[in-house]
């Protein structure tokens, strides 16, 4: 009997409890190469992806990047063949949550509307009931024929394509 008690007994001790893990818990879902569809009803308002996307249950977050979002202009039936004019935003990281239904967006955010302004800036804010980007962080726009502004922050109306800019650092231009 002593023969197998001592062995036993250092295995038991060998193994013990696994150590504590102190960063946060992992997610409770992580999906890879996700496509989006947003309605609002039965109506489709935007498409997108992302590489990955994690949801934390107890919160409601939903993390994800890099990923596209296209905002469009006007609603389309669910089952379209053909989609509207849409105003695309391209990030590399995103956090919303389904409860608030708000998104920040950052780390680099691009935004490219149906007539050809691209604009952007570090970070900034969707609400997604009312599809405003909001920010005040610096945020530059181009544009055909030479067009440009800088400015210190923004509310974008992405599906009336009205853009109000704060604190201008320059003016537009058509070089």
């Amino acid at each position: 009997m002593r023969f197998f008690a001592l062995p036993a007994l250092i295995g038991f001790v060998a193994c013990g409890a696994p150590p504590n893990d102190d960063g946060p818990p992992p997610p409770e879902v992580t999906l890879h190469q996700v496509r989006l569809r947003s309605y609002r009803g039965s109506m489709l308002t935007a498409v997108g992806r992302s590489e990955s996307m994690a949801y934390e249950r107890a919160s409601a977050d939903v993390i994800s990047g890099p990923g596209s979002l296209d905002v469009l202009s006007r609603e389309a039936p669910s089952l379209a063949g053909h989609l509207p004019p849409a105003t695309r935003i391209e990030t590399q990281a995103a956090r919303g949550n389904l409860l608030s239904r708000g998104i920040d967006v950052w780390g680099g955010v691009k935004l490219r509307t149906p007539t050809g302004l691209l604009g952007t800036t570090d970070a900034a804010h969707l609400d997604t009931l009312t599809m405003h980007a909001t920010g005040s962080s610096p945020v530059e726009m181009q544009g055909p024929s030479g067009y440009w502004l800088r400015a210190q922050g923004f509310d974008l109306h992405l599906r009336e394509d009205l853009y109000e800019f704060d604190r201008l650092q320059s003016r537009v231009s058509t070089l």
